[in-house]
C-alpha cells in the first residue's frame, strides 16, 4: 500500500527544487457588524509552482484561451480556488481552474490554469 502523505511530501521538495515561488493571494474575511461589512485586508500565502504547458488541442478559446498559463502548485496545505489570485513576479493571474491531482485522496499537487 502507498503511503501518499509521504509521495506527497515528495512532490512538494520536487516542486520548491525546480519550480518557483510566488504568492497567493485570497480575500480575507470581512469585518464589522453583519449590517455593514467592510472586506477584510488581502492574506498572502507563499507558494510553489512548476510551469507546465498547455496542449494545443486544449486551447478551444473559451474553457482554456491560448494566452493562458499551466502550473503545478504543490499541494502543502493551501487549497487554491478560483476565488483566490496568484502573483508571479510582478504579474497578478486570475485561476481559471484548480484540479487536485490525488491518486489515492490525498493531494499530491493542484493543476491551475492561469489568466492574466
Amino acid at each position: 500500500m502507498e503511503n501518499w502523505n509521504a509521495i506527497a511530501a515528495e512532490v512538494a521538495a520536487a516542486v520548491k527544487d525546480t519550480g518557483h515561488g510566488a504568492t497567493l493571494i485570497r480575500k480575507g474575511p470581512p469585518t464589522g457588524p453583519e449590517w455593514d461589512q467592510t472586506p477584510g485586508a488581502d492574506q498572502r500565502i507563499p507558494v510553489n509552482l512548476l510551469g507546465d504547458t498547455i496542449a494545443l488541442g486544449l486551447v478551444n478559446g473559451s474553457a482554456i484561451q491560448a494566452g493562458d498559463r499551466r502550473e503545478m502548485m504543490a499541494a502543502e496545505g493551501t487549497t487554491p480556488t478560483p476565488a483566490d489570485r496568484l502573483q508571479i513576479g510582478a504579474v497578478t493571474f486570475s485561476i481559471v481552474r484548480a484540479e487536485p491531482y490525488a491518486p489515492g485522496g490525498v493531494a499530491l499537487f493542484f493543476d491551475l490554469i492561469l489568466r492574466a
